[in-house]
């Protein structure tokens, strides 16, 4: 498992995601086996909610080095929020 590309501070729940989801599939590839569809409906739900989450962990990793390199470059960012009304 990489986790060079989560910020440090999200490395301990990727891993735990990351984990969960492959405990996941084992429990999946049972449900299948055993003909319990239903069970493996319920399963693959929550693989997919860890995976995007996971996903989400990653995407934010990349973002901040991606910002990190643009301001080596000289690039100045901010952040600008907006009102919704």
């Amino acid at each position: 498992m990489k986790t060079n590309q989560f910020l440090k501070s999200d490395v301990d729940a990727a891993k735990r995601k990351i984990e969960s989801a492959e405990e996941l599939s084992i429990m999946l590839s049972e449900a299948l086996r055993d003909g319990d569809y239903e069970e493996a409906i319920s399963l693959a739900g929550s693989i997919k909610v860890l995976t995007e989450d996971i996903s989400r962990l990653a995407n934010k990793g990349r973002l901040y080095e991606t910002a990190m390199e643009m301001q080596q470059r000289g690039i100045n960012l901010a952040v600008i929020s907006r009102c919704l009304g």
